[in-house]
């Protein structure tokens, strides 16, 4: 995991916090009173190069070093540098940690501010679930996650939603599109270093005002594809957008120090160390979670096996009894079968509560629950008890009366 800048940063640790295992509230962090400038090096740098004699001149040996400065990503909840970056000297960078994903994994909101006007930040991550089938969408509606459900939707979408018209009330208009190269091979490779079956789709669009300035305005999104079901396939996905605005006549030049700050993100060795060690703590907890569950299923089934035995021996005794009762001397049975076969129905006595019932012919199996519901199935392995959807009612396969 290496934090980097705005949607880099977040991207970057979304695809490390994703695999290690959820809704975002906009809010206004970004307060234009806060930042102060820190001194420029390119005067003294331009001056120094331009005078040989200078006792500065040594400056152009040094320049690498002075152009840049380092930016420390922290965990708040430990104190640990996640990570560092270097940016121009000449920028002022705030960083703010988000655990939307992960109470023990943060990812970043971070806000730039610079000469030529610049400022640069990015939205909080928003996280959406959607399903292949539609049917899912109304079965799934009463659930934990149903504020989370969002067909996947595309960048342009997600542009036009987000982004359009807030650019144009500012006075924006869209211009092109911008292929982010360097930015994208970083991502595509981050991602197939943490594994698993990630996309990314990354989004860079160029807008202009009327005064002399130029945005960009970046769409990150990645999507994790995984089977819900033999009839669904469910996807999570997630984005957040950045936005850059600076002169139009250095828009080239920020843009390639932007990409220059996302390749330069450097994870510190004590995150690397407390990362392995919460790896290993949470694989512990999930293998005692495994053994508790099974052992609740296997005193769960054990309960049920000792309830249904009880059972049987009731439905033993009402069989006799109804042999006794229905088929001894005078019995009607002969002519009820007779009845039956001209209704195309079936006589069927439920052990539940001693009684007998008029049900439609030519069924596999008959359920019936202490009240008289019926279900009629021809699967010879279908059972309803334990089924949810039923109300965990008791269900018997009842038989013939006759």
């Amino acid at each position: 995991m290496k934090p980097i800048i705005t949607f880099s940063l977040l991207l970057s640790l979304t695809v490390t916090a994703c695999m290690n295992r959820q809704h975002a509230e906009h809010e206004n962090y970004y307060d234009e009173d806060y930042y102060e400038h820190e001194t420029s090096y390119e005067e003294d740098f331009m001056e120094a190069s331009n005078d040989p004699t200078s006792e500065n001149s040594g400056l152009f040996q040094n320049f690498q070093r002075k152009a840049l400065k380092t930016h420390r990503f922290i965990d708040a909840r430990t104190g640990l540098v996640i990570s560092t970056a270097e940016y121009p000297s000449d920028w002022e960078v705030i960083s703010k940690p988000s655990y939307t994903l992960d109470q023990k994994i943060p990812v970043f909101l971070v806000q730039a501010q610079g000469p030529n006007n610049l400022k640069t930040f990015n939205t909080p991550i928003k996280v959406h679930i959607s399903y292949d089938n539609p049917q899912t969408y109304q079965f799934m509606a009463q659930s934990s996650i149903a504020q989370m459900h969002r067909p996947l939707a595309s960048n342009y979408q997600i542009i036009q939603e987000e982004v359009q018209q807030r650019m144009q009330t500012s006075g924006f208009q869209y211009l092109n599109d911008l292929k982010l190269n360097k930015s994208e091979t970083y991502f595509k490779q981050k991602i197939a270093q943490n594994g698993g079956n990630v996309h990314l789709d990354l989004l860079a669009t160029v807008w202009e005002n009327q005064n002399g300035q130029k945005a960009l305005v970046s769409v990150g999104k990645i999507a994790m594809r995984q089977p819900l079901s033999v009839v669904d396939n469910m996807t999570l996905w997630l984005y957040s957008v950045e936005y850059v605005f600076v002169d139009a006549d250095v828009f080239d030049t920020t843009v390639a120090q932007l990409e220059n700050a996302i390749v330069s993100g450097k994870e510190t060795a004590q995150w690397k160390q407390y990362m392995a060690q919460l790896n290993q703590q949470r694989m512990r907890e999930s293998a005692f979670r495994h053994q508790q569950n099974m052992a609740n299923r296997q005193a769960a089934f054990n309960a049920h096996q000792q309830k249904m035995q009880g059972i049987w021996a009731a439905q033993d005794a009402n069989h006799a009894s109804f042999m006794n009762r229905n088929f001894g001397a005078g019995s009607s049975a002969s002519q009820q079968n007779f009845i039956n076969m001209i209704n195309e129905e079936e006589t069927v006595y439920n052990p539940l509560n001693g009684k007998n019932y008029q049900v439609n012919a030519f069924s596999t199996q008959n359920w019936m629950d202490s009240d008289g519901n019926l279900i009629q199935n021809n699967d010879l392995f279908y059972t309803p008890n334990g089924d949810i959807n039923l109300n965990n009612r008791e269900w018997v396969k009842v038989k013939k009366a006759f």
